[in-house]
């Protein structure tokens, strides 16, 4: 016997500019993190080990165009799946999570930058003092956001695409 009370959810028709949106930046996301593995292969190509240097900052150039590939395809895939979804908490819900990846993809920028500081490291004391500088350019940007994403997550009912973990040996 079933349930007469019982009411299926209904299916919004999805929204296509969300759709459009969100496909024109999954393409973006893929292609920008094509170019930079690309370049951070040409670079390290080119790079000579037994010069005795490190290798050029460019490779941080490269990873850093890598890693804003893949914050940007992410932030594709939460507009192609909020397409569907309606409402003013969902929507803000997805505005935050977009808000907590970009602060996500300027943690990262900034850590992989100033981890050019440990290729150069002349003593132990300058690589401990470029690993806290690493430490502290990804945490300056990831904990506010943590924070946002968390809020997010509850408000769209959401779960997290791209994760990211860190570790430090100092």
């Amino acid at each position: 016997m079933a349930n007469r009370y019982y009411q299926p959810p209904v299916k919004h028709r999805p929204n296509v500019l969300f759709n459009l949106i969100g496909l024109l930046l999954i393409i973006a996301g893929i292609g920008t993190t094509i170019v930079g593995v690309l370049s951070i292969f040409a670079v390290m190509s080119d790079f000579d080990p037994f010069r005795g240097d490190g290798p050029p900052v460019k490779v941080a150039d490269g990873a850093a165009l890598a890693f804003w590939g893949l914050i940007v395809f992410t932030i594709g895939r939460y507009f192609w799946r909020g397409a569907r979804t309606r409402g003013a908490r969902d929507r803000f819900g997805r505005f935050l999570i977009i808000c907590a990846y970009l602060l996500l993809g300027i943690a990262l920028n900034q850590a992989v930058h100033a981890a050019t500081g440990l290729w150069t490291a002349s003593s132990s004391d300058g690589l401990t003092e470029a690993g806290v500088k690493v430490l502290v350019a990804m945490l300056v940007w990831s904990i506010p956001a943590a924070v946002l994403g968390t809020i997010g997550f509850k408000l769209a009912n959401e779960k997290a695409l791209l994760e990211v973990e860190m570790k430090a040996d100092l």
